[in-house]
């Protein structure tokens, strides 16, 4: 992916030191916002040389508020070509902890992770082939902190550091991603949506480089308390997957309790 992509994952790293003020946050956002959009463009020809493919991934979640600020995550859902050419199962476990609600007025979400400066969490996953002619599998223990802020009253953004403790096929490994997000919330006549987007880049041990990257929009749609779909467009492209390049259109169902 060249020197761009390095200058990019610099970038996605000092992200994680930085001062913890909104606006220089904010600025570093931006900056790398407008990177990745550059980095695309300058792809393109490439991208047309390149497989290309469209997937549907459906999914569910289920999160379990917890006393003194404990959570569960309970997820399932159906990926085609995140990394290979077929179909997997994606499920896991996941508990996390969350720390210092966010002050500034604003419309409640609800999901309560993105109610909170910082959230810390670990969990499990197991994702395993369901065409007869494969059995690939992977097991996955993952470590993870989010820090969230509201620049805005509208505005919610975070950054997500992950590590992943993989086993594929009995072989171990480790990746490194950092997700940056950002939602803008609407109200109208009592009707709420909130458009996102984010981007997330990959390091993978395995192959020691960063050699994926993924950026989707989309809109949280929530009802009451209970319930938020989620409807997204996600864009993959990653230098050791097969195929090399997906676009994928995705549901997930999210359930609060």
């Amino acid at each position: 992916m060249g020197e761009l992509a390095q200058l990019q994952s610099s970038l996605f790293l000092r992200v994680a030191s930085a001062s913890p003020n909104p606006q220089n946050f904010l600025e570093t956002m931006g900056i790398r916002i407008a990177l990745c959009v550059l980095m695309m463009a300058l792809s393109e020809p490439a991208f047309a040389q390149s497989q290309t493919t469209g997937e549907f991934w459906p999914g569910a979640e289920a999160h379990v508020s917890l006393p003194q600020n404990w959570a569960l995550l309970g997820f399932v859902g159906l990926k085609k070509g995140e990394e290979f050419p077929y179909q997997q199962l994606n499920a896991g476990v996941g508990i996390g902890y969350r720390w210092k609600a966010i002050t500034k007025p604003h419309l409640v979400n609800i999901d309560p992770e993105k109610e909170q400066i910082f959230v810390l969490g670990g969990g499990y996953e197991r994702l395993g082939t369901i065409q007869s002619e494969t059995m690939d599998h992977e097991n996955r223990l993952v470590l993870q902190g989010l820090i969230g802020f509201r620049p805005t009253s509208a505005w919610y953004v975070s950054d997500r550091n992950r590590v992943e403790c993989r086993w594929i096929n009995g072989t171990y490994s480790t990746r490194y991603r950092n997700l940056l997000f950002g939602l803008y919330d609407f109200a109208i006549h009592g009707f709420r949506f909130s458009p996102y987007a984010s981007a997330e880049v990959f390091y993978n041990g395995a192959v020691s480089s960063w050699n994926e990257e993924q950026y989707s929009g989309g809109v949280e749609w929530p009802y009451k308390r209970i319930l938020m779909l989620q409807t997204y467009y996600l864009r993959q492209d990653c230098t050791t997957c097969t195929p090399a390049h997906l676009n994928v259109g995705g549901v997930t169902l999210n359930v609060f309790f």
